[in-house]
């Protein structure tokens, strides 16, 4: 692969933009709704005449300044007296209150002005008591307030003078009477004072997690990876600095520190709290620190391994309780920024020999003991290398990202130079199963420099290199790269051969080229799969899918699609969805789309969660739910561009678009469709352009056009055979009898019937029977359609059932049967209202009124304001599933189906979930058949 071509994969990896600073972000605010309210009321209320004081409080760089900021903005009608306090000046009595007052000192009158000219040592008079200085400020501020309401905003408060605080104070409780608002902004947990007169408290915690992650994208731009942005909000504990700040800890490529270091005014802010307990106290921790999550039994081992003398007792932990809180035998810290100040406070030999205590102390936890290992290496350190290796295995059971960081270490740290390659290849790999594809090229372009490589590891090479290519390249430059080693593939164990034969037949649907098919067919028969192992499972599998397609029995072993099944892989079980559907299994298809999004998920694979999305969007599609493919197919579009899946994010269009042409959304597809058309080509993305000419063909058969659909089905089927063209013979041959032009259909129409034959699946048999029926003498095709009829009820998807009876009653009306015509015509329209296919429903529509039947609409209701996936919960409500249970349905989490369920609420006009089941009880007619404007029987 030429490295200058402008659409390599490593084209299109995030590049690191110049983070903001973190005064440009300055202007914005995130979140804080119910925080800003508050001080808006006070300030409103000082406008008005009634003063008040507010204290602002919260840990260091949660953003009290920045609220008083917004304050400040805000009062654009008032005068604004701003003071920050610094710790430097905590002891120099009333430093503050002459920084507040000093520009209102001209209007001080006698006799007030002989007490704070007093204090302020601008005349040599006697000093004045407190409750002289505190009425003079007050007549003072007053005064100030008589031209322009006033707005006093005191930050660091924690950090004035006890002399001044006192005095603020003593204002505070008597400005009532007065335009004058006072807020203190200080941290408890700092400085020598807090403020007790206030009669507002604003209490600032972290930030939620999606203001944060605003704030974090806004500061740094897109360049982290979700996972990084989801560590970094993690390790900030929602404290807006300690975000802006932790990016500059995430290095572009190679591994993030744990924990992530702090800015340093932060990490002392913190660290202050830790500094007034003795040291056996702080190496426990240190201990903790390093552990991040510690079980107090490990915890017990290690400190006495760190330090002999050091045994822990549980009652030591109640000295720690401001810090450390304890969930039954875990220890963990309160603040994830106070576990990064106790770590980062402690000099690096310490923090080695932390790790290398809880890594003695750590049992069995082979993850934990090689992370430590790891932490506590100098320079390269075989030994540990090797522990990472050992470890990955395990801890990608439930992590993928925990072993990439693993495998990446042991790269870091190994001293062998003959491992070096394969430890490069597998971190990489392990890079690209959790979505940084910045680091899986960055590993693979180490490959190209360590020795050369040998046959198997050339092989495992270039699949992942073709695997990257197929997803952010071209499909056609994937097909080469693999093509390049088919050869030595031949020759190589079938555990490296078969994953190259599995992409190549992925990538087969991609590319224009029929003679890919051929080659896989040719490797695949060339290969021997007699094992009982996965590869050879699998390698069955691709032979079987080649077999099919060119009309022959699979050849699969009794079991193998059961053992499938078992898998807890979602990279094989996101592949065999669709091995299983070309193979004819639909329901068992439909069941490891369901594994293989729960397994992606669990482990965090975006590059498999996208895959499986895919294959469970197009069944849910072909089953006619189309609802639940719509949010299928939204999710997965979403995490392919956070993740920056090229191909993906045109596959996800492509069945959004035929989702919008089989609901009549006529406009909006044909626009996306062209829109689709013109970047899939640029990509090179044959199954996305197949995807849009096909919605566009169903558009126009479903209008009558069957001229111009036979325009954009034609050119999809070019003997090629593969999947996402064969979808399309039975358009393609209802549209050339439409025309009377049924030649075109024939070679189509056979290769479709000989894989029919070889899967033997009700669908695709039915959709042969339907196909003969078109092509029959009129005396024949009754039989034909009635056959494919009762093939379909033995099936899953409805829409082509439907489709089917429509086709059948049309003939019968030409036939003049129409009595007979009538059954097939009513179930058609019921049927395409129930699936929400709008365009189909209105061609049943006209044939029954061409038979002079008449089609009443219902009035639309309130639940015509809701959309498709609104719809679908709305309709699960009403038939009694909890939110989990709808949750488990439509592939959503249920928080997600809770928001939905809100704006049901809220659009609809009901107020709980009774009244939504009686709503849609009583505009479906009370008989759960649709939601309203379904046309009834006259």
């Amino acid at each position: 692969m030429n490295p200058e071509r402008r659409n390599s994969p490593s084209s299109n990896y995030r590049s690191r933009p110049t983070p903001k600073t973190a005064g440009s972000s300055s202007g914005t605010l995130y979140g804080r709704d119910r925080e800003r309210a508050a001080l808006a009321a006070l300030i409103d209320r000082a406008r008005a005449g009634e003063g008040g004081a507010a204290v602002v409080s919260g840990e260091p760089g949660i953003g009290k300044s920045a609220l008083l900021s917004v304050a400040a903005d805000n009062a654009t009608d008032m005068r604004v007296l701003r003071v920050h306090c610094a710790e430097s000046e905590a002891d120099m009595a009333f430093a503050t209150l002459h920084q507040l007052l000093l520009p209102g000192l001209h209007l001080l009158h006698e006799p007030q002005s002989e007490a704070l000219r007093a204090v302020f040592g601008l005349w040599d008079g006697p000093a004045s008591d407190s409750a002289s200085v505190g009425s003079a400020t007050l007549a003072l501020l007053s005064r100030m307030a008589s031209e322009q309401p006033l707005l006093c905003l005191v930050d660091d408060a924690h950090w004035a003078d006890s002399a001044s605080i006192e005095v603020l104070e003593f204002v505070a409780r008597r400005v009532g009477a007065a335009p004058v608002a006072v807020v203190f902004a200080l941290c408890p947990e700092e400085g020598r004072r807090a403020v007790s007169s206030a009669d507002v408290e604003v209490r600032l915690t972290g930030l939620d997690r999606r203001s944060a992650r605003e704030l974090l994208v806004d500061h740094v731009g897109q360049w982290l990876t979700s996972a990084q942005q989801n560590r970094i909000v993690a390790a900030a504990g929602g404290n807006p600095l300690a975000i802006r700040g932790l990016p500059a800890a995430m290095p572009h490529a190679g591994l993030p520190p744990n924990p992530l270091p702090i800015a340093e005014r932060l990490r002392q802010a913190f660290f202050r709290r830790v500094r007034h307990h003795r040291e056996p106290l702080r190496q426990l921790l240190l201990l903790i620190a390093a552990e991040g999550r510690c079980r107090w039994d490990v915890l017990s081992c290690a400190a006495t391994l760190f330090e002999p003398n050091l045994r822990p007792a549980r009652d030591l932990l109640v000295a720690l309780d401001d810090l450390v809180v304890t969930d039954g035998s875990t220890v963990a810290f309160r603040h994830p920024l106070v576990r990064s100040a106790v770590y980062y406070g402690a000099a690096s030999s310490a923090r080695k020999r932390a790790h290398r205590a809880l890594a003695d102390a750590g049992g069995r936890d082979a993850v934990r003991r090689a992370w430590h290992l790891g932490q506590a290496a100098d320079e390269r350190d075989e030994a540990a290398a090797e522990e990472f290796e050992r470890a990955a295995p395990l801890a990608a059971c439930s992590s993928s990202a925990t072993a990439a960081v693993l495998l990446a270490r042991a790269v870091d740290l190994g001293e062998l130079r003959a491992a070096r390659p394969r430890r490069l290849f597998e971190s990489a790999t392990a890079w690209w199963r959790v979505g940084d594809f910045d680091r899986a090229q960055s590993a693979l372009a180490c490959v190209d420099i360590a020795d050369p490589l040998d046959g198997t590891m050339r092989i495992q090479v270039t699949w992942l290199r073709a695997a990257m290519e197929l997803r952010l390249g071209r499909p056609a430059d994937a097909v080469a790269m693999i093509r390049a080693v088919l050869d030595t593939a031949v020759k190589a164990p079938v555990q490296h051969s078969v994953p190259l034969l599995m992409l190549l037949w992925e990538a087969s649907s991609a590319v224009p080229a029929a003679v890919v098919w051929d080659e896989l067919s040719e490797v695949a028969e060339r290969l021997s799969f007699a094992g009982s192992g996965e590869a050879d499972l699998l390698g069955r599998m691709v032979r079987g899918c080649c077999r099919v397609r060119e009309g022959k029995d699979a050849g699969l072993h009794p079991g193998d699609l059961a053992a499938v099944e078992r898998s807890t892989d979602p990279g094989l079980l996101s592949w065999a969805t669709g091995a299983v559907w070309e193979l004819g299994d639909r329901a068992r298809s439909r069941r490891l789309s369901r594994l293989a999004i729960r397994h992606a998920r669990r482990l965090g694979t975006p590059v498999y969660l996208v895959s499986a999305l895919r294959q469970a969007a197009d069944n849910e599609s072909a089953s006619g739910h189309f609802d639940s493919a719509e949010a299928l197919a939204e999710e997965g579009l979403q995490v392919a561009e956070a993740t920056g899946q090229r191909n993906a994010i045109l596959g996800f269009r492509g069945c959004l678009v035929v989702l919008a042409a089989l609901r009549g959304r006529e406009q909006q597809a044909r626009l996306s469709a062209r829109e689709l058309i013109a970047d899939a080509l640029g990509q090179g993305a044959m199954d996305a352009v197949i995807a849009a000419r096909r919605a566009l063909g169903l558009l126009d058969l479903a209008a009558g056009r069957p001229e111009q659909a036979l325009v954009h089905f034609g050119p999809l089927f070019d003997g090629s055979s593969c999947v996402s063209a064969m979808v399309n013979v039975p358009d393609l041959v209802e549209a050339a009898v439409q025309l009377d032009r049924p030649a075109l259909a024939a070679e189509p129409l056979a290769l479709f019937s000989r894989w029919a034959k070889a899967i033997d699946a009700q669908e695709s048999n039915a959709l042969v029977g339907r196909c003969r029926a078109l092509l029959s003498p009129p005396d024949d095709a009754t039989t034909e359609f009635l056959q494919a009829v009762e093939l379909h009820e033995r099936g899953d998807q409805p829409l082509e059932t439907a489709r089917t009876l429509l086709l059948f009653g049309r003939h019968l009306r030409r036939r003049r049967r129409r009595s007979q015509a009538r059954a097939p015509l009513w179930a058609a329209l019921e049927a395409f209202h129930g699936l929400g296919a709008e365009v189909w429903a209105e061609r049943a529509r006209d044939e029954l009124c061409a038979m002079g039947e008449t089609v009443h609409f219902r009035v639309a209701g309130r639940l015509s304001a809701l959309t498709p996936q609104e719809s679908r919960i709305a309709t699960a409500v009403s038939q009694g599933s909890t939110n989990r249970d709808i949750a488990a349905q439509l592939f959503l989490s249920p928080r997600t189906v809770d928001h939905h369920l809100r704006k049901i609420f809220r659009k609809t006009g009901v107020g709980s979930r009774a009244e939504l089941t009686r709503l849609v009880l009583t505009e479906n007619g009370g008989d759960m058949r649709g939601p309203p404007g379904l046309p009834q029987p006259g």
